[in-house]
């Protein structure tokens, strides 16, 4: 086997959040590259077996896991789940806002909530697969990050904001561990993109679009080509980099 590849009986993607508008796209894009898929979900069933239904089209497997990454429990539930399955690749799709409050509002639970899925979730994931992935010496990982990271985010997300920036302080310190193991990890730092999650809550669009120098928000298509490359033994050189999917800003 050519080194920085892996067999193709045993390429096995996992996607947290793999419902969400990025994560079906990223799940379909490794589908469509041969890669069976272990999908992460949590709130709707109903997608996930379309979602499924899309992938197997594909000619690949695809397994579902339901769990709620706000609860320590869920987490620990989970990984102990992941035993079932010889996942070479991991992207950390899954997050959450919680809430639309400005930072002197924030509660300690609405934070720890946030951190618990954006950054708790992902480094206890992370830890857990890098292992097998050291002891097979091939692995991909890619953390999805946002340009709040980058910004720090508006007075209103500033929980999310930080939450995100931790997770690239993940993807430092594991890249520097799994260099010598053929383990590539990556960041890629997310703009505006066009999904459910920017219409959660109410805010003026046009006006957030404005600062884009591209003048549009990105699509799930932008994104899944980049995370799948990162996170595929396409990637054989690019490790502990941020690529940032953002339209200019």
């Amino acid at each position: 086997m050519v080194v920085g590849e892996v067999e193709n009986n045993k390429r096995t993607v996992l996607i947290t959040g793999g419902t969400s508008g990025i994560g079906s796209a990223v799940a379909i894009k490794f589908a469509k590259e041969g890669w069976d898929v272990v999908c992460h979900y949590f709130t709707s069933e109903e997608r996930a077996d379309s979602l499924k239904k899309v992938i197997e089209n594909c000619g690949v497997k695809c397994y579902l896991i339901k769990s709620d990454f706000s609860k320590k429990v869920a987490i620990q539930k989970f990984i102990k789940e992941l035993t079932n399955y010889n996942v070479v690749s991991l992207i950390n799709n899954a997050g959450t806002y919680v809430v639309n409050k400005h930072f002197c509002e924030l509660t300690i639970d609405e934070i720890v909530e946030t951190f618990t899925v954006n950054t708790f979730a992902p480094m206890l994931l992370s830890a857990n697969i890098f292992m097998k992935m050291k002891e097979r010496r091939f692995g991909r990982i890619v953390n999805i990050s946002s340009i709040a990271a980058k910004y720090g985010g508006s007075s209103y997300s500033l929980h999310y904001g930080c939450s995100k920036h931790a997770i690239e302080g993940l993807t430092k310190t594991l890249a520097r561990e799994g260099a010598a193991y053929n383990i590539l990890i990556n960041t890629v730092r997310l703009g505006v993109i066009d999904t459910e999650f920017h219409k959660k809550f109410s805010k003026d669009m046009s006006e957030r679009l404005a600062m884009i120098p591209l003048k549009r928000m990105g699509t799930p298509g932008d994104v899944s080509d980049m995370v799948y490359y990162l996170g595929s033994d396409k990637n054989k050189f690019i490790t502990n980099e941020i690529m940032t999917i953002a339209g200019g800003e």
